[in-house]
């Protein structure tokens, strides 16, 4: 099933009315994420992202609603007086790209105008830039010096996690940091524009080793296998069943791109997350222990990528 972005936007703007808009703690409600501007396309697999402001304490943090196969609403439960000193959400990341210019779908009073409005005077002054950077460069290095001191401690979470929040702190200098699905295949433009080539295969390498993209391909019913297990009990709704095709359609169109090792990333960093979950079973465990070797995000080829993260 394939709908339009005016429709899934109508599904949005009806959730907000019959969930949120009578409730007396929520001081707005926002669309954030790929489907925000007015120019953007609906995919034929999507998630809706909504980012709930509560005021006081939170219903729960997050909230995947499936809506059909293909189609799914991810919504954001976050305390208000996270956004309540604009001049410091400069600094933030994540958040103060998210207020930059959302799609606004509810509030009571005037919350959105006066925050906005202060945030993006002096958005760009080289301060607050940096800031943004050390956001993520900040626990990158804390990581990287685990790792370089430890390396027994070096899961393959902790080492995609690391070079997720190095390659943000980079781009994050040349404007939003790139959103968890698609740091491979978006990396090297984001790299060229600040004239930085070079980085690119440095992060690929602290990543993973050299595979081809017909091992990739192999190792697709495996990570589909270990994602419904870590599905029936999610400790991390990033693994809720509804987004397994939303993973899955984001590999495979990465496979049949110009740059198909891309898809290592969404594959690898979700199969990690599910084997952190807890849920395998020894099949499953033994199929995600022989890829880590294989890409040499464990045993002998570990020291090539913590050297290609330290090199990055």
């Amino acid at each position: 099933m394939h709908i339009t972005r005016d429709a899934l936007l109508k599904i949005a703007k009806d959730t907000v009315v019959k969930r949120f808009a009578h409730d007396q703690n929520v001081t707005a409600v926002f669309l954030i994420g790929s489907l925000r501007p007015d120019h953007a396309v609906a995919e034929s697999v999507a998630d809706m992202d909504l980012l709930v402001l509560h005021n006081g304490e939170l219903p729960r943090d997050r909230e995947i609603v499936k809506l059909s196969n293909e189609y799914h609403l991810d919504i954001l439960y976050e305390e208000v007086k996270l956004y309540a000193q604009p001049r410091e959400l400069r600094g933030d990341g994540w958040r103060a790209w998210t207020m930059w210019d959302p799609r606004l779908l509810y509030q009571r009073g005037r919350f959105f105008e006066y925050t906005q409005s202060v945030l993006r005077a002096q958005f760009d002054d080289p301060a607050n830039v940096v800031k943004r950077a050390r956001y993520f460069s900040v626990p990158a290095r804390e990581a990287w010096f685990q790792l370089q001191s430890d390396a027994a401690s070096a899961s393959p979470l902790k080492l995609l996690t690391a070079a997720f929040n190095a390659a943000n702190a980079l781009v994050s200098l040349g404007g939003a940091p790139i959103p968890e699905r698609k740091l491979l295949a978006d990396f090297p433009a984001r790299a060229n524009s600040l004239e930085q080539p070079d980085l690119i295969h440095t992060l690929f390498a602290s990543i993973v080793t050299n595979v081809s993209v017909e091992t990739i391909r192999q190792h697709l019913p495996a990570w589909e296998s270990a994602f419904l297990a870590a599905a029936k009990s999610p400790a991390d709704l990033r693994l809720h069943p509804a987004r397994l095709i939303y993973y899955k359609a984001a590999i495979e169109s990465q496979l049949a791109s110009d740059m198909p090792r891309a898809a290592l990333w969404p594959m690898l960093h979700t199969w990690a997350l599910a084997a952190e979950n807890g849920n395998f079973d020894e099949e499953h465990v033994r199929a995600w222990e022989a890829v880590c070797a294989e890409m040499g995000l464990s045993g002998a080829l570990l020291p090539e990528r913590l050297q290609a993260l330290d090199d990055f």
